[in-house]
């Protein structure tokens, strides 16, 4: 399902909010459009590696959609027309390749696509898919899978009010800022009564200019009578599914019965100076971002009724094509499904791109924590949310006198006792889901007039002081447990609420632990903190699809705490407040309607570099922005939060094509390792593949660096004049970044590629470590790009095998450092091998002793064994022995049976484990030095033993490199040291002789840095 993203459930660990909207949307391989310069890579539709079922399907045709054909396309900085001679006739020949299809097939189309996806979807048998497939002109057949839609005045933050703000000093007034522009919402609809939606002043300066370029219409169905206005000027709604019939109440048109997609639409260009009051509270005044530009509305997300929203592939694909055949110049889709394979949408969205439209989507709400980041394709600007310059702060005063500070908003609550829901259950409760406060857990007599201190999971944040209210409970403190990090938002709950950190939280349960406790709630107070900071709720990078070598998110907006207009069918009024990266993209939509507004004829990439580069990355106090209470990096906020002003002259941008795109995306998908479903991976015969981080892109990250890297990137000039750029480097701590040439002078429309190159100076490896790169000019343009590198510190062999009594083997190793590199060897030994057998299967022992059992039973094999001192790379391996086993009736040879393999040390203290399936070899490691330990081989299955077997035999061989007297033959390596730069490969040979044939030896590669060791690899050698 396609989410919304706010925010005040948690399903799975992850948030996903009050307002949760599922969208079930069709996976697909992702699909690039065939041109007859360019081989189709999406794949031939011929795999059979995927089972098929009954249900929706989605059928990509071979043939380029009209945005991608090259006799349709639209020209650069032009929009695709529909209207044309050539499109007429090459959307005919669409039209009879789809009919010739089906006809072949024996299916019935049901919605067809040909403006930027070609194709249709259909209700299909299995049979029918397979056979679809199999079909020419047929490239891919992508069933139905569940995707999530992700979830105060933001405009006074963002600089855009007052006399001095950018809609009085670049467009004359709120009225007229986004004028001439169109933003295409794909949501949940919109409520047309709302007064965020009513008309715009008359007569309207952009009346041609709107007109010339939209071609949508405004349908409302049958029930009631179309509501659009000069404000609204189109809206449509999708319904192939049928899942407008999971809620009686829906609305069979455009209105929005759930809310998301008016708060979203409203957020983007609501009017400006709507008076908003929220749960009885004077919220003052609000409004979009681009209040003079014009919406279109596309309903293809449905309410159940229930806080959920759903849709399907089919619907957003339609949504997607109507809009950049209606005219719109953005689209926002404040919609994602937790994951970075390919459909329909994806190749969609790349040739709405392609034919000039904008898209901000919503970058997910499955943070904190690293690689959760949605949307992340380069050609959609993929938005972060950020917390407000001012936050609804409660006081908690104890009865002890101890205060605290939470986020809340209501009025004051006096003196109450106060108790933990952990100990508040009922007589036969879980305390883990009392103390979550979670329906049918809690006992009323304990709540009744109380206080209630509930954990955050697996509920609603609402919900849960919803049924502290229906128990009697007079107010609530909702707190972070330990796994979940974050400081908490703003809700309108049914009692008093403050919601605090784990910190917080922790320290008042200690204090209610007594049973004896009071608290009092102050009323919420409209606070100014200092700003911005990273939501927590925020998804973060890095984006697996680029390996880290493209930074996503691209940018921050503020998702925290967000008023704007709703649909009263399922909320307590007009307005509310929500929470989410939905609330975030569209600020960004909005205000990507002005850049384009001020720049009508920048494309999609300008505008988002624009955004991009003059967006800020410290806080209103010049400190680093912060990302639940640790220093944020471009991973959590991309570049920045937005600064609308900075965007209208960024000076110089950076830009991509389509066909770079392309190449892009054939090079992050090349031997991916993460997707299992044959339809995700596309087939680029014919596209020559691109490695992510050479995009020429605002931002550059260096993901998979060993010591050294290079890049390159174009700028081209914007300006109106002439201008002489210097560089300036901000040096990410522990690397040097050089910039060559250093400075340039352009002229207007002119563009110019500098190389940047960054090394190891004694930065830290394997962690995000942050700078920028800043072009100055003497007209007052910083047009910054942040670099984020992670480099790896060794790039070498897990291990090393040879064969012979004498011999040599050279082992490539790439180091990630500056300075010496240093080899040198322990062993070669024997080590010490014993045999034992185990009968008979175990449950696992985990689950079945706390303790090592003594006697061990005839499952189980407990050995002691010393390390003595001086080993290097000491490790004990067990090998199962038996040489032949019956998997099933028909295969035999393979290995038999799994078993665990666990290591303690003499304080009983964990030191290594692993179970081993295929193959039947377990090697766990252990400290050097000195020490005595514990090994327990647990046998848990067998398979079809041969005749006469009930177990099997293994061995076990202690292997203690370097240990005295141990040693055996000669075993070097060569060089033992050599300098090489940063990023070098250095080939070091490892030499061995006088070893006995047949005899197995083990040793160790120690490499080195000159000051520590940076790895061991082992080496086996079979005399």
């Amino acid at each position: 399902m396609l989410p919304i993203d706010n925010h005040s459930s948690r399903r799975a660990g992850r948030r996903l909010g009050s307002g949760l909207a599922a969208l079930l949307v069709a996976t697909a391989g992702f699909g690039l459009p065939a041109t007859p310069a360019l081989a189709d890579p999406l794949g031939d539709g011929t795999a059979t590696k995927a089972p098929s079922t009954a249900g929706r399907y989605v059928v990509r045709l071979t043939d380029a959609p009209l945005a991608a054909y090259d006799k349709t396309k639209a020209a650069a900085g032009q929009r695709l027309s529909r209207t044309t001679a050539a499109a007429g006739s090459y959307r005919s020949y669409l039209g009879r390749r789809r009919a010739t299809v089906a006809d072949k097939a024996g299916v019935k189309v049901g919605k067809a696509y040909d403006t930027t996806f070609n194709g249709f979807s259909a209700q299909l048998t299995a049979k029918q898919a397979d056979t679809l497939r199999k079909t020419a002109g047929v490239a891919g057949v992508y069933q139905d899978k569940t995707v999530h839609a992700l979830v105060s005045n933001t405009a006074d933050e963002l600089g855009l009010t007052g006399r001095g703000g950018v809609w009085q000093q670049q467009f004359g007034g709120d009225t007229h800022a986004g004028e001439g522009t169109i933003i295409g919402v794909i949501d949940s609809g919109y409520w047309p009564e709302s007064k965020s939606f009513a008309a715009l002043p008359t007569p309207r300066p952009d009346a041609a200019t709107i007109a010339a370029k939209w071609h949508g219409v405004c349908d409302f169905g049958t029930v009631e009578k179309p509501k659009c206005n000069n404000k609204v000027i189109g809206a449509r709604w999708y319904d192939n599914d049928g899942l407008s019939t999971m809620n009686p109440a829906e609305f069979l048109s455009p209105r929005d019965s759930h809310g998301h997609g008016t708060h979203t639409a409203s957020t983007a260009a609501g009017l400006n100076g709507v008076h908003a009051t929220v749960g009885g509270i004077d919220m003052g005044t609000i409004t979009g971002m681009a209040p003079g530009a014009r919406l279109a509305i596309y309903k293809a997300l449905w309410s159940d009724g229930a806080g959920g929203a759903y849709g399907s592939t089919a619907d957003i694909l339609g949504a997607i094509e109507d809009a950049v055949a209606d005219g719109v110049d953005v689209l926002n889709y404040s919609i994602g499904d937790d994951s970075e394979a390919w459909g329909p949408i994806d190749e969609a969205f790349l040739n709405a791109a392609a034919a000039g439209v904008f898209v901000a989507a919503a970058a997910g709400n499955a943070g904190p924590g690293e690689g959760t980041v949605d949307n992340t394709a380069p050609w959609v600007t993929t938005v972060a949310a950020t917390e407000q310059d001012h936050r609804w702060l409660r006081t908690i005063t104890l009865g002890n006198g101890t205060t605290y500070t939470g986020i809340g908003i209501g009025a004051a609550l006096g003196s109450a006792p106060l108790i933990d829901s952990e100990v508040a259950g009922t007589s036969d409760s879980d305390g883990y889901y009392s103390a979550m406060c979670l329906p049918d857990w809690l006992d009323p007599a304990k709540v009744k007039g109380k206080i209630v201190l509930c954990a955050r999971g697996i509920s609603g944040r609402v919900a849960k002081s919803e049924l502290v209210k229906s128990l009697g409970g007079v107010g609530m403190i909702l707190y972070q447990p330990f796994w979940e990090a974050g400081d908490g938002l703003a809700d309108f709950h049914a009692v008093p609420t403050a919601h605090v950190g784990q910190a917080t939280g922790e320290a008042i349960r200690q204090y209610a632990a007594g049973g004896k406790g009071t608290a009092k709630l102050s009323a919420g107070a409209f606070t100014k903190v200092e700003a911005p900071a990273v939501a927590s709720f925020s998804s973060s990078g890095p984006s697996s699809l680029s390996g880290g070598d493209l930074i996503k998110p691209d940018l921050g907006a503020p998702g925290a705490d967000v008023v704007a207009a709703v649909s009263p069918a399922e909320h307590d009024g007009d307005f509310t407040m929500m929470s989410g990266t939905s609330m975030a993209a569209p600020h960004i939509a909005g205000i990507a309607a002005l850049v384009k507004a001020k720049h009508p004829g920048w494309g999609p990439t300008a505008i988002q570099s624009a955004l991009m580069t003059g967006s800020r990355d410290r806080t209103d106090k010049g400190n680093t922005i912060s990302y639940v209470d640790e220093p944020a990096t471009p991973l959590n906020y991309g570049s920045g939060e937005v600064v609308p002003a900075a965007s209208l002259d960024p000076g110089l941008v950076y830009q991509s094509t389509a066909q770079q795109w392309q190449q892009f995306a054939c090079g992050a998908y090349d031997n991916r390792e993460d997707s299992n479903d044959w339809a995700e991976v596309p087939n680029c015969t014919g596209v020559t593949s691109m490695k992510s981080v050479d995009l020429n892109y605002p931002s550059i990250a260096f993901g998979n660096m060993v010591g050294a890297q290079s890049v390159k990137r174009t700028v081209t000039n914007v300006g109106k004049f002439k201008s002489r750029y210097v560089v300036k480097i901000e040096q990410p701590k522990g690397y040097t970044v050089k910039v060559s040439p250093a400075t340039f002078e352009i002229k207007p429309g002119a563009s110019v590629t500098f190389t940047v190159t960054v090394s190891h100076n004694g930065g830290a490896y394997d962690k995000p470590v942050a700078g920028n790169i800043t072009w100055v000019d003497l007209l007052g343009h910083h047009v910054r790009s942040p670099i984020l590198i992670r480099n790896t510190q060794i790039v070498a062999p897990a291990s090393v095998t040879g064969s012979g009594g004498n011999g040599s083997q050279t082992i490539k190793i790439q180091k990630g450092w500056k300075g010496t590199l240093t080899a040198a060897t322990a062993g070669l030994t024997a080590g010490t091998t014993t045999a034992f057998r185990l009968d008979g299967l175990a449950k696992g022992w985990d689950d079945t002793y706390e303790t090592i059992p003594d006697p061990a039973p005839a499952t189980m094999k407990v050995t002691k064994f010393h390390v003595p001192a001086g080993t290097l790379g000491s490790a004990v391996r067990i090998d199962s022995a038996l040489p032949r086993c019956y998997w099933d009736d028909e295969h035999e040879g393979i290995p038999c049976g799994d078993f665990y393999a666990k290591v303690f040390d003499a304080t009983g203290g964990f030191v290594d484990a692993q179970f081993m399936h295929n193959p039947h070899t377990a090697t766990l490691q252990l400290p050097d030095g000195a020490g005595d330990y514990t090994l327990v081989v647990e046998q848990v299955d067998l398979g079809y033993l041969p005749a006469g077997e009930t177990g099997q035999p293994y061995s076990l061989t202690v292997i203690t490199p370097g240990a005295p007297g141990t040693t055996v033959g000669k075993f070097t390596a060569s060089p033992s040291s050599s300098s090489a730069a940063a990023g070098a490969t250095v080939g070091v040979t490892v030499r061995w002789s006088g070893l006995t044939a047949g005899q197995q030896y083990h040793g160790v590669l120690v490499v080195g840095d000159g000051k520590s060791v940076v790895q061991r690899i082992p080496v086996d050698i079979t005399g």
